[in-house]
């Protein structure tokens, strides 16, 4: 017995072994591979929800400006028409000839030619 355990392995077991530490490697290479893959469809998945994300939100910023740029509008609106009333009523006390003179005078200024009084 001493004699066979100092032979060398033969030829066809260190074969054997060698392909199945090469197999091991393959199937660990496989294993990790498979892996990577699914890490990359995983961050590729999680950008594109927060692009998702990210444009829903620029999308509500967009609308809730536009909603205040017409509250702003309107506002305008409502101040210039409450001014051009009260400007109405004002004048609607003065007497008429004060009013000739006035729309005279605007009147001169629009066609260049000067203003009197």
């Amino acid at each position: 017995m001493s004699q066979k355990a100092q032979e060398p392995p033969r030829v066809d077991e260190r074969l054997s072994r060698l392909l199945e530490i090469e197999q091991r490697l393959e199937e660990r290479v496989r294993l990790a591979e498979q892996a990577a893959r699914e890490r990359v469809e995983a961050a590729s998945a999680a950008a594109k929800e927060a692009d998702e994300r990210r444009l829903t939100e620029m999308e509500r910023a967009a609308k809730e400006q536009e909603r205040e740029d017409r509250e702003r509008h309107a506002e305008e609106l409502r101040r210039i028409h409450e001014q051009g009333a009260a400007e109405a009523r004002r004048l609607s006390t003065l007497p008429d000839e004060t009013i000739e003179r006035l729309a005279r005078r605007a009147y001169a200024r629009v066609v260049g030619q000067g203003s009197s009084s």
